[in-house]
């Protein structure tokens, strides 16, 4: 994975610029469905990453098309439909977590992180729905076992 100049850094978020990648590839989307939630509709998107056998779920709420400066978090994958019927922001979208450490040892919001910042199978699932940008949040609060 290589890193690429992000033109926006701010100390809990960045920007990520998604033109490049979505004119030089695309990601194979395994499911790609219109689904109900809240009083509107979101797009259910899904790629398999073929060199870890790991699927990447998304949940796409609004019109993302072009748009620039996209807001991304990651929510549990159970819990994926419900947070998109609750969000306050529109356009968002919303990557599913697993409960499970990921591949790396680190959190999966971690790891989903860094999957957007450096190449990787999330950024270019993203890419492929037509988003010019994203910006994702960089800090995490790691809570404290008592």
């Amino acid at each position: 994975m290589t890193a690429r100049p992000e033109p926006f850094f701010s100390w809990t978020a960045r920007r990520v610029e998604l033109d490049e990648l979505r004119e030089s590839e695309s990601a194979v989307l395994v499911l790609d469905e219109v689904v109900p939630v809240g009083a509107g509709t979101a797009r259910l998107i899904a790629t398999r990453d073929e060199d870890t056998d790991i699927d990447y779920l998304a949940l796409i709420v609004g019109d993302v098309a072009d748009g620039h400066d996209i807001a991304v978090r990651g929510v549990d994958e159970e819990a994926l439909l419900i947070e998109g019927s609750r969000t306050a922001s529109s356009p968002e979208i919303l990557i599913g977590l697993r409960a499970a450490q990921s591949i790396c040892g680190c959190s999966d919001a971690r790891h989903v992180d860094s999957q957007l910042c450096l190449d990787g199978p999330i950024r270019t699932m993203i890419a492929s729905i037509g988003v010019r940008s994203v910006v994702v949040d960089w800090y995490h609060v790691i809570s404290a076992v008592a």
